[in-house]
């Protein structure tokens, strides 16, 4: 006769956890890979500027329009991204994105015509709206609430990586394989994320369904999800702190960096990509401070976040009021100080979370994510459009005046943020 000796409770639950561990984070990865991604193909337009300029034979006006179109729609997808990742799941919805970016990759690298290129940039915009958001939505699905907002710092880490190889890697590439090879390379790599995507990502723990499907309606009309959400206080301080810390990052790194450093600052093309590396490694640092000494502390969230709003101010007001070139020292401190800023941007997530349900997760998230672009693509064409008016000047000075309409709207960011603060946490 023989008998099934069964495990302590305790001791099979901590097996399941255990398991359940591995596979969250398995799952987590290949979507923050994915994000990865997307963040190279968002930033890449940035060091490859200059020969963007070249190849359509553009102006600073034409670049803008081409970097406002593609942030432009990812702005508009943010709150339908954050509705399909709550209605149908991360995993569809990330490997439809793949698939989009890939295709927008491989048009942007074989066209030679404006329209192509927007046609590709506009692509790759729409696969970037899908990532972000539908990977906090795993880490809603996969981790316990306490240990959401490390996730998604660590998420803000992954994306970082993506604009690592944005950077140095990246004009490397272009010097020695040039423009075809380099982005069609990188529609391949891409393809193949997707299909990872695909096979291994499941949108949520199979042994937390019963619980979730007792905890969540099974529907909700959209228009009351998106009052909900917004309704929330942390929503709206959120927004606002997202809306500065983000959106000045991805004026440096996604477009305007490289030419400010070259065409202003006198660098060469190889000390530009040196230089937003900077940036991009301020933008790690801050993720990893954030998520390890920052989120789930809603007191410490809201009292950082101001002084890093507080702290951009400052630095662009150095840049746009600093006669001529910048000094080295303070160049690689400002380019620091903005990366760290745009890496704390995540902790804008973490508070959204906080004051949302989870079954809204991905809408808050959507939303949030509006205040950062929404600036951004502002940003885009308020700069593209002064330096077409002040082409004829010193390029110096054109982008002190080009810069002028971020420093206002970075003030402004900062004051709602100051005033949608939770005055009981003072």
């Amino acid at each position: 006769m023989s008998t099934t000796v069964e495990a302590p409770p305790q001791q099979a639950g901590a097996q399941r956890r255990g398991s359940g561990s591995r596979m969250a984070w398995l799952v987590w990865g290949v979507g923050a890979l994915c994000y990865c991604a997307a963040l190279f193909h968002r930033a890449g337009l940035g060091v490859a500027a200059p020969e963007a300029v070249q190849r359509f034979d553009a102006g600073p006006g034409v670049l803008a329009l081409f970097s406002a179109l593609q942030l432009g729609v990812y702005l508009v997808l943010q709150i339908p991204a954050g509705l399909l990742a709550d209605r149908l799941g991360p995993r569809k919805v990330i490997t439809g994105g793949m698939i989009a970016l890939a295709i927008g990759s491989a048009v942007f690298a074989l066209s030679g015509s404006i329209v192509g290129g927007i046609t590709g940039r506009m692509l790759i915009g729409f696969g970037d709206a899908f990532m972000f958001t539908n990977v906090l939505r795993l880490a809603a699905h996969w981790f316990p609430p306490h240990r959401y907002g490390k996730v998604a710092a660590l998420t803000g880490l992954a994306g970082g990586l993506g604009q690592v190889v944005s950077t140095l890697p990246l004009s490397l590439s272009l010097h020695s394989l040039g423009w075809v090879p380099t982005f069609l390379g990188a529609a391949a790599l891409t393809a193949a994320l997707g299909l990872a995507a695909a096979l291994i990502i499941r949108d949520r723990d199979s042994s937390a369904r019963t619980r979730v499907a007792e905890s969540e309606p099974v529907s909700e009309r959209i228009r009351h999800s998106l009052r909900a959400v917004a309704a929330q206080r942390g929503t709206r301080h959120a927004f606002w702190t997202h809306f500065v810390l983000m959106a000045q990052f991805v004026a440096i790194t996604t477009l305007w960096g490289g030419p400010w450093l070259s065409a202003a600052q006198g660098h060469g093309q190889s000390e530009v990509g040196s230089l937003l590396l900077v940036s991009v490694a301020g933008f790690i640092a801050g993720s990893w401070v954030a998520g390890q000494y920052v989120s789930g502390r809603p007191r410490r969230r809201e009292r950082y976040t101001f002084g890093l709003s507080s702290m951009v101010v400052v630095v662009w007001a150095v840049m746009v009021g600093w006669p001529g070139a910048l000094p080295m020292p303070v160049l690689v401190v400002a380019l620091l100080a903005v990366g760290v800023a745009g890496g704390a941007a995540m902790l804008a997530f973490d508070g959204a979370r906080t004051a949302n349900a989870e079954h809204r997760s991905g809408t808050a998230t959507g939303v949030v994510n509006m205040g950062g672009f929404s600036a951004a693509v502002l940003i885009q064409l308020l700069v593209g459009g002064v330096l077409e008016l002040v082409s004829e000047w010193d390029p110096a000075v054109g982008y002190r005046w080009a810069f002028a309409p971020v420093l206002a709207l970075l003030v402004i960011g900062t004051a709602s943020q100051w005033w949608s603060r939770d005055r009981a946490l003072r």
